[in-house]
């Protein structure tokens, strides 16, 4: 990924230097923009999917349709008692074990996105209901052949069992993948997941975007919808009476598109498990440099003006998301920001620090 920093081909310089010196004025500091292009290394393309063609489908249980099931007290042949709401597993069907069942359970509502993959067309995935007082599996509508993805809403908090069979030949691999991570919405829409299911990004009628559960981000344009966005980066470094400090902070942030997940890692900042928000315009910026010598003679000097010449706090408008993208890497694990990345960020802009280095998860 390669943040070009087109902002500065429609630049009006603006500069703000105050340098005090025992009467007089002198620069300390050139206040010439960065104009050095960002590379993000990227060790793996985003290989996310477009959600939009997914349709919901209602769950509806089928009462006169159940089978006895017993808890498995581990994984062994054909029973599978799976921890958590994901699943990313492979297997196969024989005529030894000529069904799998897939149990998982879920403390709240949710949506569910589910599949299996394999080159046996005679494959089916079914969603079932299970009572383990009554040892019961109760069938439902929703079924499935290989590599179909089954968006469902509805998924009841309780327990839950996906069935693998085969309406003809066996011996055939397959993998299983489900997420069922994200809270229930009749309305709400896929915009993204990935190959294995093990990130799915969803919108709610609210404009809320999650990822995994996790509330990253709101669309709206409006103020203080994401207050949980805002970032700032302050450093100061001392010496012998004299000081340098650069300042960055992203506040009120805007957000146009939110990634499934990625790996993260920069000299400031490290994530294995993070999403990227893409920011638009209305995003307030600022950034502030100054610097102290206590001389002889005293000097001092401050700028507003970021990397591409303009004077901050400002907001971006369209020069901004004309050119390079501006980030945050928001970590799922935390449910923060951890950095921002672009080229009005003066440590990656000016090579002070290494450019990030981002990895889509597949």
């Amino acid at each position: 990924m390669k943040l070009k920093s087109y902002r500065k081909y429609f630049l009006i310089f603006s500069l703000l230097i105050v340098v005090f010196t025992s009467g007089s004025f002198n620069t300390l500091a050139s206040a010439e923009p960065a104009t050095e292009d960002l590379t993000v290394t990227t060790s793996a393309v985003e290989s996310s999917n477009d959600g939009a063609a997914l349709q919901p489908a209602t769950i509806q249980l089928q009462a006169d349709q159940t089978i006895p099931v017993s808890r498995p007290a581990f994984s062994i042949m054909a029973n599978y008692d799976v921890t958590g709401d994901l699943m990313n597993f492979t297997d196969s069907l024989t005529a030894a074990d000529p069904t799998d069942f897939w149990f998982f359970s879920v403390p709240t509502n949710r949506n569910i996105l589910f599949q299996i993959k394999s080159t046996n067309s005679n494959y089916r995935v079914e969603l079932y209901k299970i009572d383990w007082t009554t040892g019961t599996a109760t069938s439902t509508n929703i079924s499935s052949a290989p590599n179909n993805v089954m968006y469902v809403t509805g998924l009841g908090a309780g327990d839950w069992g996906l069935r693998v069979t085969s309406t003809g030949t066996l011996g055939t691999s397959y993998s299983i993948h489900m997420n069922a991570t994200n809270p229930f919405d009749h309305q709400a829409a896929v915009l993204s997941y990935t190959n294995s299911l093990l990130y799915v990004t969803m919108q709610y009628p609210d404009d809320k975007i999650f990822v995994n559960g996790s509330f990253v981000a709101s669309t709206k344009n409006a103020a203080d919808v994401n207050p949980h966005l805002d970032w700032k980066r302050d450093y100061t470094f001392s010496y012998g009476g004299n000081y340098s400090s650069r300042n960055h902070s992203i506040s009120d942030a805007r957000v146009s598109r939110v990634t499934t997940g990625v790996s993260y890692s920069s000299a400031y900042a490290s994530s294995n498990n993070a999403v990227l928000l893409y920011l638009k315009e209305g995003t307030l910026f600022t950034y502030f440099e100054s610097e102290f010598r206590s001389g002889p003679p005293t000097q001092h000097y401050s700028s507003f003006v970021d990397t591409s010449g303009r004077t901050t706090p400002r907001r971006f408008d369209f020069i901004d998301t004309a050119g390079d993208p501006d980030l945050l890497v928001f970590d799922l694990n935390t449910n923060k920001v951890i950095d921002f990345v672009s080229s009005l960020n003066k440590w990656y802009a000016s090579g002070a620090e290494p450019s990030p280095t981002i990895n889509f998860y597949n």
